[in-house]
C-alpha cells in the first residue's frame, strides 16, 4: 500500500524544469496583492509557455478565502492538493477535500473558502496568465 504523502510539499520542495535551462529553477512563493491569507508559487508561468497555459501552487490560510472572481478568458483547473474547504462554482456550494478537481470555464464566478484549515491546490490557467 502507497503511504499518502502531502504532495503539496513535496512539490514545494522539488524543481521546475523548463526547455532550455541547465538546471531546475523555483520561484518563491508571493502573496496576492488583493487577497489576504493567499500565497501563490509559480510552476510555469504563461511567459514560459508562451501564453499556452501556466500552473501555479495556491496556498489559503484557513479563515481565508480566494474571493468571488472569474477570468474572462481562461479555463480554469484546480486540483486539492491538501486540506478541505469549500468551493462555490456559479452559485453552487460544493465541500472538497483532497483529491478533488474543479474546472472553472471563462466567465463563471468562482470563490475558494479555507475556512477550517489551511488548503493547498494544484491551479492550471489555459491561456496562462503573465
Amino acid at each position: 500500500m502507497v503511504e499518502l504523502q502531502d504532495i503539496s510539499r513535496l512539490i514545494e520542495e522539488g524543481n521546475t524544469y523548463l526547455p532550455g535551462q541547465k538546471s531546475g529553477t523555483r520561484s518563491a512563493y508571493y502573496s496576492n496583492p488583493d487577497w489576504s491569507g493567499v500565497r501563490l508559487l509559480d510552476l510555469a508561468s504563461g511567459a514560459d509557455t508562451g501564453g499556452a497555459f501556466s500552473s501555479h501552487l495556491v496556498r489559503v490560510q484557513k479563515g481565508c478565502e480566494v474571493p468571488d472572481h472569474l477570468h474572462e478568458n481562461q479555463w480554469e483547473w484546480n486540483a486539492v492538493l491538501a486540506g478541505q474547504g469549500k468551493m462555490i462554482l456559479d452559485g453552487r456550494e460544493i465541500l472538497f477535500g483532497p483529491g478533488d478537481t474543479f474546472t472553472t470555464p471563462p466567465g463563471v464566478r468562482h470563490t475558494v473558502v479555507a475556512d477550517k484549515e489551511d488548503i493547498a491546490l494544484l491551479a492550471v490557467f489555459v491561456p496562462g496568465t503573465m
